[in-house]
């Protein structure tokens, strides 16, 4: 009897001795070390922020052509062209076309056309051989080079010193997109032998060993004449571009 009554007092002293080592353990949720805040996408407050890219202009702002307008093509330097099927398009050379409304009576009209003039390759060769005589509307070697060297911003005379320098100053614009190639481009608010209220804008742009002088004289005095050129029908011509050299 004392050796049962032994063995139950010791048994219940090791039970008690558990339960109080079982009472001292952790609980895992006072072990596990607080979850990491998830990565944030966004930078801060104090990390460099990345410019956003800069939109050049664009001629005008939808590059679709309206039902019933005409599409004219060119073999030299292979470009498109699209206008209101009231414009007639006239060669005047191998390398340069113009696009106006027809007239009844020319002398009772705007003067106001789009212009498009192409600098092959072969024009390219004359002029660095020195025999260019001029056959392409607009464009003389020297001159381009003048506009072609400017700072947007700047304006320039292709006649310093004579007394017609007013009527071929250009001033530099920033660059527009054609065709989505880069033209740079110029405005002349009074082009020479022009009625008062005509603009000349000019782009000059090279794509593949062509280079393409497109412009216009447009009517800015809202004068609503028969043959008027705006400046928005400009435009809007001029986004129907389509390069293919």
């Amino acid at each position: 009897m004392k050796r049962i009554k032994l063995f139950y007092i010791i048994l219940g002293m090791l039970l008690i001795s558990g339960c109080n080592q079982a009472a001292s353990l952790p609980t895992p949720s006072s072990t596990q070390p607080p979850a990491a805040p998830a990565t944030q996408s966004t930078p801060s407050a104090t990390e460099p922020q990345e410019a956003p890219a800069t939109l050049l202009p664009t001629a005008t702002s939808e590059a679709l052509i309206p039902a019933g307008w005409a599409t004219h093509t060119s073999q030299q330097c292979e470009y498109a062209i699209s206008s209101p099927s009231e414009i007639e398009a006239t060669d005047q050379n191998p390398y340069s076309r113009t696009f106006a409304f027809k007239l009844a009576n020319p002398d009772e009209g705007a003067r106001n056309f789009i212009y498009v003039s192409v600098i092959t390759p072969e024009i390219q060769n004359m002029v660095e051989m020195g025999i260019y005589n001029h056959e392409v509307y607009n464009y003389d070697p020297a001159e381009a080079g003048t506009l072609l060297n400017m700072q947007v911003g700047e304006s320039r005379s292709l006649r310093e010193g004579l007394n017609v320098e007013s009527g071929f100053t250009y001033q530099r614009q920033p660059d527009t997109m054609i065709d989505n190639h880069t033209a740079q481009t110029y405005e002349n608010l009074q082009p020479w032998e022009f009625p008062g209220g005509t603009k000349e804008i000019r782009y000059y742009l090279s794509l593949n060993g062509c280079t393409y002088l497109i412009g216009g004289y447009i009517d800015t005095t809202g004068s609503n004449q028969p043959g008027a050129i705006t400046e928005d029908l400009f435009h809007q011509i001029i986004a129907t571009v389509q390069l293919m050299p």
